[in-house]
């Protein structure tokens, strides 16, 4: 069993092709033992965005708190995403986060562990950008003591 709160765990900045001011926390991971699905919590940050991709399995999607926009390049639509929606992304559906200038937003992914070969697709050839540092709790908790 775990448990832990989230404000403990460390944010890793997401960097996929595209990707920009995104960071991931890995909540339940196949290190914790879950052989079935994963949790993960995704951050977007104004002007945020996680690159249009589609892979080889689905997964579960639910808005905690902002708002975004969920991208559907083949369709060539948007669809606004806001605190307590749930969206569901069939495997290999192109799909992509994005906040603009005035937004923020986090959000759960469900994903299953279970990955048929482990491809991800992307839509872009931009490099990932971060502009400010990701520190962890744990991390300004040791650098407190250090300086003690």
């Amino acid at each position: 069993m775990k448990h832990i709160r989230e404000q403990e765990i460390f944010a890793d900045i997401v960097r996929e092709p595209g990707a920009k001011q995104a960071t991931i926390k890995r909540l339940i991971d196949t290190t914790d033992g879950a052989d079935r699905f994963v949790l993960s919590l995704f951050e977007l940050k104004p002007n945020g965005s996680t690159p249009p991709h589609y892979h080889e399995w689905e997964h579960e999607v639910f808005i905690l708190q902002g708002t975004m926009q969920l991208i559907l390049p083949h369709e060539e639509r948007t669809v606004q995403l806001q605190a307590n929606d749930v969206v569901f992304i069939p495997r290999n559906e192109p799909h992509g986060f994005m906040t603009g200038e005035d937004e923020t937003c986090q959000f759960l992914v469900v994903a299953p562990t279970e990955r048929p070969p482990i491809r991800n697709y992307f839509l872009s050839e931009e490099p990932y950008e971060f502009k400010e540092s990701v520190s962890s709790p744990v991390t300004e908790k040791q650098a407190k003591l250090s300086a003690i």
